[in-house]
């Protein structure tokens, strides 16, 4: 059960080195790609690095796991152990997602170790990264779920777990076959943001299939392996070695242009400002208050979370209505799904 879960991730935290007791931070490694390839390889490279400086390690092979889509059933928000109900907010599907999780929520620091698929990441990540970096694991969501835990008593078997508001660091690597890569930095963003995680490293490789060979880059991410052992051992010694990017708040590169085709907004963090050139070079402008409503904020999530709670009342309402339900009925009797025979 959750109890023993938790029990567990305490008891792993201390080892002995050299004679004396001390606190290691656990790394884990999450790999795509094909079994024993190129991303398990370095993969197990940030781990060596890791281990070098002192981190417990482990690591998982994504593609030995079960993980299906996410159905928008929205139970984790409106069911009855949802976000609005002060459950635990967990995903209702019945496959690996909650040992995963598990895995997660036990580690001070993930690295993530993924291949470029249409310049960006797989989709196989995307379905897992649909319910992980969705509203059961978001930050904001998870605050007002506790939120109204709290005020209900704190009955037992209910609320988030604790564990995921623990302060956890990612290492985000990309290895892609060709120069096809601009959207990877950014999809790799958009998943660690919904949990608030800090980012140590960003490194996107391109024509990287050899790279295993390619000593100058094996040693960059043995080198990655070590800094986000250091950051989770330590958290006041905590950086970020990534490209700096364009925005300043999240670190992308990656703008979207509004239809006045003068605002651009971060198609990460959602600031909105302007593009502006100083000395010839291109930098995001964007007013003070933006923070604010920014999706890696605690105040942008809390909004966030506020309008979503809006539009579902509003929902919830408009079904119960005979008008809806009638246009409902249409729709269902038009057309019914082709499907393959079982």
């Amino acid at each position: 059960g959750r109890g023993r879960r938790l029990a567990a991730g305490h008891a792993r935290s201390a080892h002995v080195t050299k004679g004396r007791a001390r606190v290691a931070a656990k790394i884990l490694a999450i790999s795509g790609g094909s079994k024993n390839g190129t991303n398990d390889q370095m993969a197990k490279e940030a781990l060596m690095g890791a281990q070098e400086a002192g981190a417990e390690v482990e690591f998982i092979h994504m593609l030995d796991l079960n993980l299906v889509p996410c159905n928008g059933c929205i139970s984790c928000v409106t069911g009855k152990d949802g976000v609005f109900a002060g459950g635990s907010c967990r995903c209702v599907r019945k496959d690996d997602l909650l040992w995963l999780e598990d895995r997660i929520y036990d580690a001070d620091g993930v690295v993530f170790v993924m291949p470029i698929f249409e310049k960006g990441l797989p989709g196989f990540f995307r379905a897992f990264q649909d319910r992980f970096a969705g509203p059961s694991h978001d930050i904001g969501m998870l605050t007002i779920a506790k939120s109204i835990w709290e005020k209900k008593g704190s009955p037992a078997g209910g609320g988030p777990d604790p564990r995921a508001f623990k302060p956890r660091y990612a290492t985000y690597i990309g290895i892609g076959g060709s120069d096809w890569a601009c959207r990877m930095s950014a999809d790799f963003g958009l998943f660690g943001m919904v949990q608030m995680w800090k980012v140590v490293d960003d490194l996107v490789f391109t024509w990287a299939k050899s790279l295993t060979m390619q000593d100058d880059r094996v040693a960059q991410i043995r080198q990655a392996g070590r800094n986000i052992a250091k950051a989770a051992a330590d958290p006041a010694t905590y950086k970020y070695y990534g490209d700096p990017g364009i925005c300043a708040n999240c670190h992308s590169r990656l703008m979207y242009l509004t239809d006045d085709a003068k605002t651009v907004e971060c198609s990460v963090c959602g600031i909105k400002g302007e593009l502006v050139i100083d000395d010839g070079t291109i930098r995001f402008a964007y007013p003070p208050e933006q923070l604010e409503h920014a999706h890696n904020t605690i105040p942008g999530k809390i909004k966030h979370v506020e309008d979503i709670g809006k539009n579902e009342g509003a929902f919830a309402a408009a079904k119960q209505t005979e008008e809806y339900k009638r246009r409902a009925e249409a729709y269902k009797a038009f057309i019914q799904p082709s499907k393959p025979e079982k």
